[in-house]
């Protein structure tokens, strides 16, 4: 699969999920989307980079499809995938249901680490790769929303917002 196709994938793929914001309405308020969307998309862009910059680990190739591809996919694909699953951490959902869920979030981005490694739109310098790593950073990513999530919710109710 070529680097463009990859690229218009991702980019349509974003796109679609951008729709689904809206649906977020009966868990969250507008503002609390909007505020938690530039949180999780930040934050996911900067783990992304955490893993990347200071190591030969993990990089992306200097091109301007897999550059963009990559913002796309750490920016929104990652952030509104995150949302959704803080919106299981909203519903009456069993615990064992969303960890299942949590996992699944994890796995997924491991998964397209991997298959962007395989198809070239990031490139790893060192000899292997290790998922472990991912896996703990994703981890962390999803407690910390959680946590912010939470915090959010509970000020902008203090502030008489909600």
């Amino acid at each position: 699969m070529s680097l463009g196709v990859t690229f218009f994938a991702v980019l349509l793929l974003s796109i679609l999920l951008l729709f689904t914001l809206p649906l977020m309405k009966k868990w969250f308020q507008p503002i609390e989307i909007f505020i938690l969307f530039m949180f999780t998309s930040y934050f996911c862009q900067n783990m992304f980079y955490t893993l990347s910059s200071p190591y030969d680990r993990i990089s992306v190739v200097e091109e301007h499809f897999p550059f963009w591809t990559v913002r796309f996919q750490y920016g929104v694909v990652f952030s509104i995938t995150l949302l959704w699953l803080m919106v299981v951490y909203r519903t009456e959902w069993s615990l064992v249901r969303k960890l299942a869920f949590t996992f699944a979030w994890i796995i997924f981005g491991i998964v397209v680490e991997k298959i962007y490694l395989q198809i070239g739109v990031l490139r790893s310098d060192s000899i292997s790769w290790y998922p472990s790593v991912d896996l703990f950073f994703s981890m962390i990513v999803v407690l910390l929303t959680l946590a912010f999530t939470n915090f959010l919710g509970s000020l902008l109710r203090k502030e008489n917002i909600l």
